[in-house]
């Protein structure tokens, strides 16, 4: 079976392409069984609407027209740091077609995480208290907003990525916090540090990054094999 991950859309704040790059990859889904939507599909802190309620209620009928556009195509979404929030997950509804994963996803020999684990020092325990803080976050106000674009637009934000996410380095710390999950995984895929890459080889697992719809940051939806 064939499908697509996509990973870090954003939908909502207002430095992400994520809408428009996402109608592009549309006539892709027509031809593939499963979709994972790898984390931060939404933005929550971030997002343009006035209220978390109204970016609540938008990103469940996102959800909804996704579902009603392709009713055979079998979607699985898992969670990210900016959508991990209580208040939206508990107002999911149930679908045959539609599996919500809380930090991981395994489909034969492949396996698809949000990503946040590659954080510097992160632990299990770390990364507990890290997705606990983020489920109950709130939403930025709207000077806060514009100073992140400003900080986008400058190019610092693509900066600290680029330093901070180095593509062996992150690779690495990915691998280290998962170390047993890793049997009998021959594909990882993950998203969270916005930079892009593919077939990157550590330890016998090949390594992909679906990069980010945020705006210049590189967007890389990845097609794959279900064994």
């Amino acid at each position: 079976m064939t499908g697509l991950v996509v990973s870090d859309l954003h939908l909502f704040a207002g430095r992400s392409d994520g809408e428009t790059l996402f109608d592009g990859i549309l006539p892709r889904l027509g031809t593939v069984k499963i979709l994972v939507l790898n984390g931060d599909t939404f933005d929550f802190r971030w997002s343009h609407f006035s209220s978390e309620e109204e970016s609540i209620e938008a990103a469940l009928c996102w959800l909804k027209k996704l579902r009603n556009r392709f009713p055979t195509l079998e979607i699985h979404y898992v969670l990210g740091n900016h959508d991990c929030l209580t208040r939206f997950r508990e107002r999911i509804p149930s679908h045959p077609k539609f599996h919500l994963h809380e930090d991981h996803l395994r489909l034969g020999s492949h396996l698809f995480l949000h990503g946040d684990c590659s954080n510097w020092g992160m632990t299990p325990e770390k990364l507990r208290q890290y997705r606990q803080a983020w489920s109950q976050d709130s939403p930025k106000g709207t000077l806060s907003r514009k100073l992140y674009r400003l900080v986008d637009a400058c190019g610092l934000s693509r900066l600290f990525h680029q330093l901070y996410f180095r593509e062996a380095a992150t690779v690495a710390r990915v691998a280290g916090f998962l170390n047993d999950e890793l049997e009998n995984v021959s594909k990882c895929y993950f998203g969270h540090s916005h930079m892009p890459f593919s077939s990157h080889l550590h330890d016998g697992v090949t390594y992909f990054n679906t990069g980010s719809g945020i705006r210049g940051m590189g967007f890389n939806p990845i097609t794959f094999e279900v064994d």
